[in-house]
């Protein structure tokens, strides 16, 4: 599927959407050694439990220093507690670290949502998106929009405040999280 540029705006503005992935998480020890091969199948079984459920598109993205195929998928906003919790199931069915969900309401709830790992069930809140146009090289997705363009963007969010339930903790955990991420995915590039 496909989008004009307006829509995808409008989307990121207002919410109602979920940023997912398949892909190898290196900081599973787990997912280490699985071959592209095995990755590729992982992504598609993810495709699998989004056909006939959502309208979503395949994107690229480029996490903590890492290229892989992700999904743009339109929430039903009918149910939104039940949909996010379905999301963060399929987040830890396919081993990844974490997920975006964003519920349409005002103002627009954004969650960074950690899946698995030492920070699983916790969150981070942010606000908003960002266009990127050149010399991107971390932290960004790129969306095919109709006729034939593509859509540069990242989104937004505040890595020093992490949610536990109603609990809120300044820290630097976070951020410290990622840079080791990072550093996790030049490691296994280098092989």
């Amino acid at each position: 599927m496909t989008y004009s540029q307006s829509a995808v705006e409008r989307l990121l503005s207002e919410g109602g959407y979920v940023l997912i992935s398949a892909g190898r998480n290196n900081k599973m020890p787990s997912d280490h050694n699985l071959s592209d091969a095995t990755i590729q199948e992982r992504t598609v079984n993810l495709t699998i439990d989004l056909t006939n459920l959502y309208a979503y598109s395949s994107m690229m993205g480029v996490y903590n220093g890492d290229n892989e195929t992700s999904f743009f998928v339109i929430l039903h906003n009918v149910s939104p507690d039940m949909e996010r919790a379905i999301f963060i199931q399929l987040g830890h069915k396919y081993n990844q670290e974490s997920i975006i969900y964003v519920r349409r309401a005002t103002p627009t709830i954004q969650q960074f949502i950690y899946t698995t790992g030492e920070f699983s069930g916790k969150y981070v809140e942010g606000q908003g998106y960002k266009v990127l146009t050149t010399n991107v090289t971390d932290d960004y997705s790129e969306l095919k929009l109709c006729p034939d363009s593509i859509f540069i963007f990242t989104l937004n969010f505040d890595f020093e405040i992490m949610i536990m339930g109603k609990t809120r903790k300044k820290t630097r955990q976070l951020i410290d999280h990622h840079t080791n991420y990072i550093l996790a995915n030049r490691q296994r590039q280098k092989f």
